[in-house]
């Protein structure tokens, strides 16, 4: 809503730049939210992988929202814009790190720590993966249904060689670590709050 209000109240272009992108990412941003709510509820473990692959698919355009930061530009309305983009980022960890938590918590509950870790682990890497594909490649989540073929293709040819391009391999790696250091900041302040339950009530 913030972003949004910025937008609409921003003398350049308003509403289309830079609140048109910005308000399409957060709803793809709300996306994984929405099938890590439904991984969580699900009482069949049928639904299992399906749900978990679409919330995959979709997860890395929650912490995509921060590489939306290139945009930025100089000027009077620079913080303006800086107050934009830093919601809209801020926003896109957030929700990334909520999906994350649901997906972790149901599958730790059915099958133990190591495997809902395991989850958090490999789901952080992967999300670099995406950056590079949508960020430096241009794809986005629904090239995964239409085009398949060549999403993986360019995929695997950037994973040959990652270090061939500098730029989108550093970009992808920083904001990967910020998504998986804002996780654990989360994970850690929601374990200490149960710890603290825990010791009033006793």
């Amino acid at each position: 809503m913030l972003t949004f209000v910025l937008g609409v109240t921003d003398p350049i272009g308003t509403p289309s730049y830079p609140t048109k992108f910005l308000v399409w990412n957060l709803v793809l941003a709300w996306i994984p939210v929405f099938f890590a709510a439904c991984f969580a509820a699900v009482r069949l473990r049928f639904w299992f992988a399906p749900l978990g692959l679409c919330w995959l698919v979709f997860l890395p355009n929650s912490p995509y929202l921060v590489t939306d930061l290139v945009h930025l530009g100089a000027g009077v309305e620079f913080w303006r814009h800086v107050l934009q983009y830093g919601f809209a980022a801020w926003t896109g960890i957030m929700l990334g790190v909520v999906s994350l938590r649901l997906v972790h918590g149901r599958i730790e509950r059915e099958f133990g720590a190591v495997a809902g870790w395991s989850v958090v682990v490999l789901s952080v890497p992967l999300c670099a993966i995406g950056i590079v594909i949508g960020r430096f490649q241009r794809w986005n989540s629904w090239d995964l249904v239409r085009r398949p073929d060549a999403v993986v293709a360019t995929a695997l040819e950037w994973m040959r060689s990652p270090f061939a391009d500098t730029s989108s391999t550093g970009v992808a790696i920083a904001v990967a670590v910020f998504f998986g250091l804002a996780y654990l900041t989360v994970w850690s302040l929601g374990e200490l709050a149960v710890g603290w339950s825990e010791q009033i009530r006793n």
